[in-house]
C-alpha cells in the first residue's frame, strides 16, 4: 500500500469516528430544526469573504516570491493554485493538504522546487504569526475566564496562571524556535533541507516584501475569523466578539495540523465543545460548524473547474 493511501485510511477513519462520536451525543431533530433559521443574508458576505480571502492570499505569496525566475509568475496564476488546492484540500490530509500541488505547479514553473516550497512555506507562516497575534487580542480579554476553567480540572497553586500564560502566550514561540533550530540542525546533513534554509536566509534583507505579507496575512486571517463569525449570526447566534477573537483562531490552527478531511470531525468536535462554553447549543454549534464546511467545498469547486478545464496556465 502506497504511502499516500495510508495518510487518506488516516484521515478518513478519524473524520468518521469523529463525527459517530459527535451524533451520539446530538439529537439529528434538533440540529434539522437549527437549519432553518438560517437567514440567507450572510450568504454573500460569507462567499465574498471566502474568495477576497483566496485573492489577498495570492497577493501575499507572490510578494514572497523573491527568487530569480519568479518575476514572470503572475497574482492572477497563483490565485488559480490558490482555488485549485482548497479543492485538493477535501481529498488530502489536514487542511493544507493542498499545498503539496501547489507547491508542485510552482515549482514546475519557475524551474526549482527548493524555492517554490519555501515561498509557499513563508505565504503559511506569516499567515500564522498573523492568526497568533490576532488571538492575542481576543487572549487579553478572555484570560480569566481560561484562568477560573482551568482551575476546575487543575489544582490550584500559585504557579497556575503564570504556566498557564507561558502556554498560551510562548507556546507557539518556543515551537517556532525549536522548529528552526531543529532545521539548522538537520541542514548540517541532509543537502535538501540546507537547501531550503539557504532559501530562507535570502527573507532576512527583504523588508518591503515581508512587510506587505504580514500586513496582508492579517487581512487574510481576520476574514477567516470573520466568515466562521457570520455563519454564527447567520444562525441567529451573536459571539461574544474577544471570545471569538481567541478561539477561531485556536481552531484554525488546529486544523492544520490533526490529519482529518479538510477538518471534517476535528472542526466539528471543537465547535462543539469551545462554543459550548459561553452557551451555544450543541446542534447549533455542530450546524455552524457543517454550514462553514459547506461554503468552503462550495467555494473549492472553483478549483475543482479550473483544474478540470486546465485554466491554470
Amino acid at each position: 500500500m502506497k504511502k499516500n493511501d495510508n495518510k487518506t485510511i488516516i484521515k478518513i477513519f478519524v473524520s468518521t469516528i469523529l463525527f459517530v462520536l459527535i451524533f451520539r451525543k446530538i439529537n439529528v431533530g434538533s440540529l434539522v430544526e437549527t437549519f432553518k433559521v438560517l437567514n440567507f443574508w450572510y450568504v454573500p458576505i460569507i462567499l465574498s469573504l471566502f474568495f477576497l480571502n483566496y485573492l489577498i492570499s495570492s497577493i501575499r505569496w507572490k510578494s514572497l516570491l523573491i527568487f530569480e525566475n519568479t518575476k514572470r509568475v503572475s497574482v492572477k496564476y497563483l490565485t488559480s493554485l490558490y482555488f485549485i488546492g482548497a479543492f485538493f484540500n477535501n481529498f488530502m490530509p489536514t487542511s493544507i493538504g493542498g499545498d503539496i500541488y501547489k507547491i508542485y505547479r510552482l515549482g514546475k514553473k519557475i524551474n526549482s522546487n527548493t524555492n517554490a516550497f519555501t515561498a509557499t512555506f513563508m505565504e503559511r507562516f506569516t499567515g500564522m504569526i498573523a492568526l497568533v497575534f490576532i488571538s492575542y487580542l481576543g487572549l487579553i480579554k478572555t484570560f480569566d475566564f481560561w484562568l477560573n476553567i482551568a482551575l476546575k480540572y487543575v489544582p490550584t497553586n500559585r504557579y497556575l496562571e503564570l504556566e498557564l500564560k507561558v502556554l498560551l502566550y510562548f507556546g507557539f514561540w518556543i515551537c517556532t524556535i525549536l522548529f528552526f533550530s531543529l532545521l539548522k540542525i538537520l541542514g548540517k546533513k541532509v543537502k535538501k533541507v540546507r537547501e531550503v534554509q539557504e532559501s530562507l536566509t535570502l527573507y532576512k534583507s527583504r523588508k518591503k516584501e515581508l512587510t506587505i505579507a504580514f500586513i496582508t496575512s492579517f487581512m487574510v486571517q481576520l476574514m477567516a475569523i470573520l466568515s466562521q463569525y457570520f455563519v454564527f449570526k447567520a444562525l441567529g447566534v451573536n459571539l461574544p466578539f474577544d471570545y471569538a477573537f481567541f478561539i477561531f483562531p485556536v481552531i484554525i490552527l488546529t486544523s492544520f495540523f490533526i490529519p482529518s478531511l479538510n477538518g471534517i470531525g476535528v472542526q466539528d468536535v471543537l465547535y462543539i465543545q469551545f462554543f459550548g462554553i459561553v452557551g451555544v447549543a450543541s446542534p447549533v454549534a455542530l450546524s455552524a460548524s457543517i454550514i462553514y464546511h459547506l461554503f468552503r467545498l462550495f467555494v473549492s469547486l472553483v478549483g475543482g473547474a479550473i483544474y478540470a478545464f486546465g485554466k491554470t496556465d
